[in-house]
């Protein structure tokens, strides 16, 4: 009997991510359901996260699935990853607004068959939404251009 599953692993992953976050929590003032410190969120939310992961880790282990033999299908992992990496080179270099039509651009090869003409329009709605959130309700200083260092 094959333990090892995907579901398992991914479940680990998470479990993982969820203590850690738990951990960096705690080094933040806690506080009360009343009156929530800087870390109280964190802690919760982390909290919760190992819980469920645990969970989903013991019904890998006690029920496996099997017919749950799917190969792992490395083209949208591999753009996704890309994408979250380019997301993060080009707001850094160009601004929030390219930095969005490089995260859309680089996700929509993850699926087969997927258009230029809808990824560009996710991506002019995605700016504008973009614009009129970051820049005009909030009035936050993130650049939405910016070109160069």
């Amino acid at each position: 009997m094959n333990i090892v599953s995907l579901r398992l692993v991914v479940a680990g992953i998470l479990a993982a991510i969820g203590a850690t976050g738990l951990v960096i929590g705690l080094d933040y003032e806690f506080g009360s359901m009343r009156r929530m410190g800087p870390g109280y969120f964190p802690v919760v939310l982390s909290g919760i996260l190992v819980v469920l992961a645990i969970a989903e880790m013991l019904s890998a282990v006690l029920k496996p699935d099997p017919e749950a033999t799917a190969a792992l299908d490395w083209r949208p992992m591999c753009a996704i990853l890309t994408a979250v990496a380019g997301f993060a080179a080009t707001i850094e270099l160009f601004g929030l607004l390219p930095a969005f039509f490089v995260v859309i651009g680089l996700s929509t090869l993850s699926e087969r068959g997927y258009g230029l003409l809808p990824a560009t329009v996710i991506s002019l709605v995605t700016c504008l939404a973009a614009w009129l959130l970051f820049d005009r309700l909030l009035g936050m200083t993130l650049p939405l251009l910016h070109w160069g260092l």
